[in-house]
């Protein structure tokens, strides 16, 4: 029986090590928190912290959310419902917790994973005949290096480290930054903060969870038809029509959302119109207005400046628009980096180009780099599926069972995504080029296809072309893992079917 080394227990990490189980995989688990969750585990969410889309798009496909829970469920809720979904599919007694890993290399065709139990910091070695590496995009929380900050004599935290209101009750408060982290501490620091400030270099648009109060998001922006109105890198004959004789309806389209939001959310008043085009932003960081956001800025319980800090010194902070501010405590909402400290260099140089950027087929695997995938590498506006769906991808894939393009091919498809991603969609290289948002179809439909499924669950096309993302449907599709191939079959050498 093959052994399935899995590093992150979060929503990757588990669907992964589920798919693995049932197809009669051997799977361990390494995950250095002390529980499962990833991004939602409890030390790594700030307080309030809630899902950007509702609970039937942020599901598993077999395992849907429970009916009790509101629209949009909380951090809490969502760390309850990744607990119940390891219980289910028997994944706890896989999981290695408390436990870093420090070097990942290839020896022998195995990979060795040097790994450190962080409470009674004794080392060991694991081998696997096969790697998943499902750590995230939101591995290492980033924090800029401000001059001066060694004389700052408040607290500079990461927003992902503000645990509680009472982590700013009776402070001066400046938060740094305009992702949902930063507006989302904002919001709260206004109603506990002796003073808040909003710092940001740029006005983002947001998107109510309610268009015009009355519309769903999900009905503006995960559906197909929604879908092929961004200019994607392969286009569909609709989205090719769409794109050059229909472009006065794509123009339309989006001025006309863009109308709507500025009257939403009053963004003239409030100083923060974005000066670029809302289909240039829409991708992974795409972030839903926390509620009573603008009301606050509008108000000046939230003192929001366009600018960025140049210098501290002391309880000072200095601005690069000529204005000074007092804080006690600083609150960086800036974001994740994404690194692979622990593989060993000569893989990681495929991996990772010159520009910080990931370079993956499909976002999962580098035919340069045998038995490695990567899961959840391909982050969405509803990540539980398409980490799910590259989770079987990966499976089969380690089985020899997808359907590849030619090698020179995959090369051609990688080069072809990295240049796109420079020259035809600057935002797609956020999250380091792992967002695979706001082409989730395309996407999927390329996984699917890749395993030789279908793409829809059913077959009335203008249905599926209307109807917003559903789990649900994906169960269906799906179907059965596929059960572990005998070990002389597989070779384990999986890279010598594409190299």
């Amino acid at each position: 029986m093959q052994h399935i080394g899995i590093i992150g227990a979060g929503l990757s990490g588990l669907a992964t090590a589920k798919t693995f189980l049932r197809a009669g995989y051997r799977v361990t688990l390494i995950e250095k928190a002390a529980a499962i969750g990833g991004v939602w585990e409890k030390s790594r969410s700030y307080h309030g912290v809630a899902t950007q889309t509702t609970r039937d798009e942020y599901a598993f496909s077999d395992f849907p959310m429970p009916g009790d829970y509101p629209l949009w469920p909380s951090g809490e809720q969502v760390q309850q419902y990744l607990h119940s979904y390891a219980e289910h599919f028997g994944i706890l007694p896989h999981i290695r917790f408390n436990t870093a890993v420090s070097w990942l290399r290839q020896e022998d065709g195995a990979w060795l994973a040097d790994v450190t139990d962080l409470l009674s910091h004794q080392t060991d070695t694991l081998a696997f005949d096969f790697m998943a590496v499902c750590t995230g995009t939101f591995s290492t929380p980033s924090i800029p290096a401000f001059p001066g900050a060694e004389t700052f004599r408040g607290q500079i935290l990461h927003s992902s480290q503000v645990a509680g209101p009472e982590v700013l009750k009776n402070k001066r408060v400046a938060v740094v930054g305009f992702a949902k982290s930063a507006t989302d501490v904002a919001t709260l620091a206004a109603d506990n903060a002796t003073a808040c400030h909003l710092l940001f270099r740029k006005a983002q648009w947001k998107v109510p969870r309610y268009f015009g109060n009355l519309i769903n998001m999900r009905y503006l922006l995960f559906s197909r038809f929604s879908e092929a109105f961004f200019n994607a890198p392969r286009k569909t004959a609709f989205q090719k029509f769409l794109h050059s004789a229909g472009k006065p309806m794509v123009w339309m389209q989006w001025r006309g959302l863009e109308l709507l939001l500025k009257k939403q959310f009053n963004l003239k008043a409030c100083n923060m119109l974005p000066s670029h085009k809302i289909e240039d932003q829409i991708s992974c960081s795409l972030g839903v207005a926390p509620v009573g956001f603008y009301e606050k800025v509008k108000s000046g319980a939230i003192q929001a400046q366009q600018t960025e800090i140049a210098r501290i010194d002391g309880e000072t902070i200095y601005l690069t628009n000529g204005a000074a501010i007092q804080a006690d405590l600083l609150v960086c909402g800036t974001g994740f980096r994404q690194t692979l400290h622990f593989l060993d260099e000569q893989y990681r140089k495929h991996i990772i180009g010159d520009n910080g950027h990931f370079r993956l087929f499909r976002n999962i695997i580098h035919p340069d780099v045998p038995n490695l995938g990567f899961v959840g590498y391909n982050s969405s506006l509803f990540t539980t599926l398409t980490s799910e769906v590259a989770a079987n991808w990966l499976l089969r894939y380690a089985q020899r069972s997808l359907r590849l393009p030619a090698p020179e091919q995959i090369r051609d498809d990688m080069a072809y995504m990295d240049n796109w991603r420079k020259t035809g969609r600057p935002i797609a290289g956020e999250f380091s080029g792992t967002c695979v948002a706001p082409f989730n179809f395309m996407h999927l439909d390329q996984l699917m296809r890749d395993m030789g499924l279908r793409t829809t669950a059913t077959r009335w096309i203008p249905y599926e072309f209307f109807k917003p993302i559903n789990p649900k449907d994906y169960r269906i599709l799906l179907g059965d893992s596929p059960k572990e191939i005998p070990r002389s079959r597989t070779a384990v050498r999986t890279a010598d079917a594409i190299a």
